[in-house]
């Protein structure tokens, strides 16, 4: 039965809302359908009673016999939900189910007529939705009170609720004043209504007495000094409940109680401004809330939204290029299948892919069995639990990338970052490139510029800092917060799905089939470029990359590969990760006879068939450096190529079906059928002028890197200052390493132009123009940076004027340091042969007298250096004499 009570609402309450108005000008489809004649008092005058007002007439004066029917009025509350402010979405829900009331009204929430004790006839009904109720007129002949029990007795028995306010009871009042229905945006119902008194100001009492039975009252009011000569008296009624103080306004508003007139009114609502006004005055409240909503809908929302992107980068799930890629090669296969065959897709693919990076990589591994080892390590490495860290490191020219590439090819997880790509950036340049690589988003950067400035503009104003001001430090570590969340995601989303099989295993624990289990996928990070610029801006990225990477890697969170080609990488790292011994590979040129089989394969010439004395002289030369080695092939077929169109020969025959570029099949020359068509003193041509061309672009780099003869370039393309090391101290190297393939670490370092220190050897060694060999830990030997570097060395020496011009520079600066030595000297001679006099005794005189020997010899010392210099730079410049 309470079922069927709860879902009646929902055939009943369903009324066409009429429109606003007020009860004294109703629409048409609202005013009665029958004229009411005049009534006849007993008094003899004629006087039409019609409204609720004429029927509170006739009962407040009893002489006063009617003898014509009463238009009387109720009030159903809890019909729609009351309307709370402006833009309450409620409003609009309830007028969408009101619309169909007006049609059930009459049979669902007014008893029929026949229970009425007098004639009763319904007239209409005008919904508030506002206010959440429905006013109901009709006309009655007998005793109004009748009429108003016989109406709530009815609707208190059915037991009437509305489903648009959640199922809450209806309840009827009887209305006893004039009502006033109206939709002003400005009256909003509340709690409170205040009292206008339109003559003497009643007592608390009867007001209680009259407003208490809508609900339980908070509190009476009548406000003693208030009213004037034209003013009314107020007071104001405090409701606990608002469905109280709407069902009062409307009953009770105009109603004649002891010969004053009471009219009722909503309590203002909040002006719209009410909340910027209190923003604007209570700033040292507003502002900390309001950042604390920040942060609350930061955490609620944004946080997961960045975890969730960096996850989607890390594992590539709904990666769009991924699809698009995958689509479009898709197509390809169609379409090559559909003209060509599907042998066309699988047996000739490889031909049309001769120079791209997956046949090089294949020649590398299978020609250079040093990296084959290199990579099994590595390869071990990722599969093992994440304990430690890993660097690979290696000369500029032995793609340690590559190497990592190839081996991380397998793995479902991977996120790459290049730090070559955020140093010497602008910071929001910067930080948009670091959240880009992580797949953070998104991220308010303008923050960390626009922070200080409101941080000072608010605690000018408050006398108290916010705490706006964020810096780029502050921006990396939560990006890299995120990413720990986001690791720590996908690997227990591993291990649950390992202990799942292992679960279903378990039964069978002894058998084989445990063991098959897969391992736990770690997600590996490869940091591209690290240490690269050291001293460039943003360097602290290294740094905050190194603790991030020890945090994770003691988690136990992913795989960490570290890809350098500073030397200084490895004990950086064993600074930064103390608690870790980072582990390391460390790649070097290949051997002189890997270098050849690379050449042979890249070539496509059988072992077998001698080289060029000139090409393996150049591989010798290059040393095994892969990057030389593949720019000498380059160079080589694109001058076969030049040699054989400006011979006019023809153009090395190609398939038909090859041309077709729109398939992605348009003809590409391989390097093989190059050299197959070429001859051996075309070959030999080729390789001179390919390997002197490497050599002059060398010699270049070295002039400008090295000996600082473009200060403009030097600057543009590197960090290091041109003042740590001098154009001397290069050229020394130069000189040594052009007789010596390798020096002494310890004896360059003492030499008279370094003078013990090694800051200008770790400087040139950062460029990439030496290279130091370690041993024990420590620093013992130097080499060229690049082995195509001594040849450039040997020729810049073979430069007779450029020579004389670096040993000019080089004698005047050592006799300069010379000159100061002894000058020295000679200030301390002085100084103590004006102390040697009688007055010092006899053993005192014989230790001045060693001094003064030995200072006489030191300054003899120093002048033979300074003539041997001064006759070594007149030699000099003879060879850079202008003969005129």
């Amino acid at each position: 039965m309470a079922t069927k009570r709860l879902f009646l609402p929902l055939q009943r309450i369903a009324a066409n809302l009429p429109p606003y108005s007020c009860m004294k000008e109703l629409p048409p489809a609202f005013q009665p359908k029958k004229s009411f004649p005049s009534c006849v008092n007993a008094s003899g005058s004629n006087r039409a009673v019609s409204g609720t007002a004429g029927a509170v007439e006739a009962f407040s004066n009893p002489s006063s016999s009617v003898v014509c029917p009463q238009v009387l009025a109720v009030w159903f509350d809890n019909i729609y939900p009351i309307r709370l402010s402006t833009w309450d979405p409620r409003h609009w829900w309830a007028t969408y189910y009101a619309r169909i009331l007006k049609d059930s009204v009459k049979k669902d929430i007014i008893p029929p007529a026949s229970t009425f004790k007098s004639n009763f006839s319904y007239l209409n009904s005008v919904s508030s939705i506002k206010e959440g109720g429905l006013l109901m007129r009709f006309e009655y002949d007998g005793n109004k009170q009748d009429a108003f029990d016989t109406i709530t007795e009815f609707v208190d028995r059915k037991g009437l609720r509305s489903m648009v306010t959640l199922g809450q009871k209806i309840r009827a009042y009887p209305v006893e004043g004039e009502p006033w229905i109206e939709d002003l945006h400005s009256s909003i119902p509340s709690t409170r209504i205040n009292l206008d008194f339109v003559g003497p100001a009643l007592p608390i009492e009867t007001l209680y007495n009259e407003f208490r039975r809508f609900g339980s009252m908070f509190d009476v009011v009548v406000d003693e000094k208030s009213g004037g000569k034209d003013a009314p008296r107020r007071g104001h009624v405090q409701y606990y409940s608002t469905r109280s103080a709407t069902a009062a306004r409307v009953c009770l508003n105009g109603k004649v109680i002891n010969g004053t007139k009471v009219q009722i009114s909503y309590e203002p609502a909040l002006s719209r401004s009410f909340i910027f006004k209190m923003l604007r005055d209570h700033p040292r409240i507003s502002i900390p809330i309001a950042l604390a909503l920040l942060a609350l809908l930061s955490y609620l929302i944004f946080d997961p939204m960045r975890v969730f992107f960096i996850t989607n980068t890390v594992t590539n799930r709904f990666s769009v290029t991924r699809y698009i890629s995958g689509i479009s090669e898709t197509m390809k296969i169609a379409v090559r299948t559909f003209f060509f065959g599907s042998s066309l897709t699988s047996d000739k693919k490889s031909d049309y892919d001769d120079d791209d990076d997956n046949e090089k990589q294949q020649d590398f591994s299978a020609s250079f069995a040093e990296r084959k080892i290199h990579e099994n390590t590595l390869l071990v490495y990722l599969k093992e639990a994440p304990d430690t860290a890993m660097l690979v490191h290696g000369p500029k020219g032995t793609k340690p990338s590559d190497l990592v590439d190839k081996c991380v090819q397998s793995e479902p997880y991977v996120l790459r970052i290049n730090m070559d790509e955020l140093i010497n950036q602008a910071d929001h340049v910067m930080l948009d490139r670091f959240a880009d690589q992580f797949g953070c988003f998104p991220m308010f950067n303008w923050m960390v510029s626009s922070g200080a400035i409101l941080d000072t503009i608010i605690a000018a104003g408050t006398g108290s800092k916010p705490g706006l001001n964020s810096t780029c430090e502050d921006q990396i570590k939560l990006v890299l917060e995120y990413a720990n969340a986001a690791f720590n995601n996908i690997v227990t989303k591993e291990a649950i799905k390992r202990q799942r099989l292992a679960d279903q295993l378990e039964p069978v624990v002894d058998s084989q089939e445990y063991g098959k289990l897969p391992e736990i996928q770690y997600p590996v990070v490869i940091i591209e470029g690290f240490l690269s610029n050291e001293k460039g801006r943003q360097s602290f990225l290294y740094e905050l990359m190194t603790e991030w990477v020890s945090t994770i890697v003691e988690e136990h969170l992913a795989h960490v590969v570290f890809v350098s080609d500073n030397p200084s990488a490895f004990k950086y790292l064993g600074r930064a990760v103390s608690n870790k011994t980072v582990e390391t590979i460390t790649l070097k040129d290949a051997s002189h006879e890997s270098s050849l089989l690379y050449v042979y394969r890249r070539l496509g010439l059988p072992t077998s068939k001698p080289l060029p004395a000139e090409l393996e002289d150049s591989v010798l030369a290059i040393g095994g450096r892969l990057t030389d080695l593949e720019q000498l092939l380059q160079k080589m077929k694109a001058s076969l190529k030049a040699q054989r169109a400006a011979h006019g020969h023809e153009e090395i025959p190609q398939e038909p079906q090859l041309a077709i570029s729109i398939l992605g099949l348009g003809p590409r020359v391989k390097v093989q059928d190059v050299v197959a068509s070429a001859s051996m003193e075309d070959l030999t041509d080729a390789t001179i002028k390919s390997f002197n061309d490497m050599v002059v672009r060398s010699e270049t780099e070295i002039r400008k890197a090295g000996l600082f003869e473009d200060i403009g370039a030097v600057i543009s393309r590197r960090s290091e200052s041109p003042t740590e090391w001098s154009t001397v101290q290069m050229w020394k190297i130069v000189q040594l390493l052009s007789k010596f393939e390798e020096i002494s670490y310890d004896d360059l370092r003492f030499h008279a132009l370094f003078k013990g220190d090694e800051t200008p050897i770790q400087a040139i060694e950062r460029a990439g123009l030496i290279s130091v060999g370690h041993k024990d830990g420590r620093p013992f030997t130097i080499k060229a940076g690049r082995p195509l570097y001594r040849t450039a060395f040997k020729r810049l020496q073979s430069d007779p004027k450029y020579a004389a011009i670096m040993g000019l520079k080089t004698t005047k600066t050592i006799a300069t340091n010379e000159l100061a030595n002894l000058s020295a000297l000679e200030n301390e001679l002085n100084l103590i042969t004006g102390q040697a006099d009688s007055r010092l005794s006899w053993w005192a005189r014989g230790e001045v007298r060693k001094r003064v020997d030995f200072l006489a010899k030191k300054i003899g010392e120093s002048q033979r250096k300074i003539a041997a210099l001064d006759a070594e730079q007149s030699k000099l410049s003879k060879a850079v004499k202008l003969e005129e």
